[in-house]
């Protein structure tokens, strides 16, 4: 997944990510606080759209 948010489209925030996650599989993001943590459940939520992947 290639991800920008609207505002900064020649910013990639997320440049390649890959997550797989199996059913009933608990997964959990843990990062410093800028590091992409919610990005990642807005676009598994696809409250944004990734620009390709």
């Amino acid at each position: 997944v290639y991800f920008s948010y609207p505002a900064r489209r020649r910013q990639l925030v997320l440049q390649g990510m890959n997550l797989s996650v199996r059913h009933g599989q608990t997964v959990a993001l843990v990062g410093a606080s800028g590091c992409g943590k919610s990005t990642v459940i807005q676009l598994v939520e696809r409250y944004y759209d990734a620009l390709c992947g």
